[in-house]
């Protein structure tokens, strides 16, 4: 009889969860390409099952189709309040924060690209995969919106700070040789399956704590970069840019608008 290799596990609307017996690793497997509200409850619940279950060796994040996500969908995003867009985003800043922290280590394979939160979150994760052929985008401000996932805080120390303020500021779709320097090394063209096997024959307390040795001693600083990465969202979001798809407001516009809500507070 063939050995089980392969076990779902739990029932999620927004992706697969199974169990790859072989390795001890967890595949999470996005059904389409945006998120929403909806993915980021199911996924926080599953990362959160993680986190007790050390038995787990890493985690395997991908998704169906040809690419990894391609942020929210933008639909989506125009009828959010404030409330809720910036509810949305504090989750998605929980979830690719958590990646770091958690005792598993995270793979995620970026397919044929990926842009926007989807691109932090990939960026957030401890090894990367894609094909040669990847293309990215740091799309955030075409939306009316900031980076809110890192780029500006838990992220910062790991990005080259040149390069990544050129495919900020320009918006441009960009391929592997910048995404390299960048600074988010990525496995291109890499099995899986062998990366996993390499997980898997690790001694489990000395890749728990190489992990924590990584990333734990930059969580005091990333607590205040965080606070002023969520100022600089708040912001953005309060001029309400990210319900048009052109026409912005100016910066006097904004500065006008900011104003009379601050006599209004006095008064």
């Amino acid at each position: 009889m063939k050995a089980v290799t392969r076990v779902p596990i739990f029932s999620y609307n927004t992706f697969t969860s199974t169990l790859l017996i072989p390795t001890k690793s967890l595949e999470i497997k996005f059904r389409k390409n945006y998120l929403n509200a909806e993915t980021l409850f199911e996924l926080e619940s599953i990362l959160a099952w993680a986190a007790t279950h050390t038995e787990v060796q890493s985690l395997f994040i991908t998704s169906f189709g040809e690419d990894f996500i391609q942020g929210f969908d933008p639909a989506d995003l125009r009828a959010l309040s404030e409330e809720k867009i910036t509810k949305q985003f504090n989750k998605i800043r929980t979830i690719a924060q958590s990646l770091l922290c958690l005792p598993q280590t995270v793979v995620i394979d970026m397919k044929k690209g990926t842009r926007g939160v989807g691109l932090e979150l990939a960026l957030a994760a401890d090894i990367r995969i894609a094909k040669s052929e990847a293309v990215f985008c740091f799309d955030h401000l075409a939306s009316g919106l900031t980076p809110s996932c890192g780029i500006f805080s838990f992220l910062r120390s790991y990005l080259n700070q040149n390069v990544l303020r050129s495919l900020l500021l320009s918006g441009v779709e960009f391929n592997k040789e910048s995404f390299l320097a960048l600074g988010g090394w990525c496995e291109f063209d890499n099995d899986v399956s062998t990366i996993l096997t390499n997980i898997f024959n690790q001694a489990p307390i000395a890749r728990i704590q190489a992990k924590l040795g990584l990333y734990g001693i930059h969580q005091t600083v990333d607590n205040e970069e965080m606070e002023v990465e969520k100022k600089l969202f708040n912001t953005v979001v309060h001029s309400k840019d990210y319900t048009k798809e052109s026409g912005f407001m100016s910066a006097a516009e904004f500065k006008e608008k900011t104003q009379v809500k601050t006599n209004e507070a006095h008064n």
